[in-house]
């Protein structure tokens, strides 16, 4: 079983993620059935910053000393 901490890293990391496939496929519909490039430009901007949030977490869990005292991961 995760600890509580190891349960809220991987939900603060599935929430971007799941932001990155929906607006994936929204830019792919927009594109697909309106062609407003302008919306698609918007939706593709949200994605890269949901990878940019994405990330940040991944740094922050790099650089955060474990529980036993140990210095940042890799």
């Amino acid at each position: 079983m995760l600890d509580a901490e190891t349960q809220r890293l991987l939900h603060d990391l599935r929430n971007p993620l799941n932001s990155i496939s929906i607006n994936a496929e929204l830019g792919k519909l927009t594109l697909e059935r309106t062609g407003d490039i302008q919306r698609a430009i918007h939706i593709f901007d949200i994605i890269l910053n949901e990878c940019r949030n994405c990330s940040n977490k991944l740094n922050d869990i790099k650089n955060t000393p474990r529980k036993f005292g140990e210095e940042g991961v890799g």
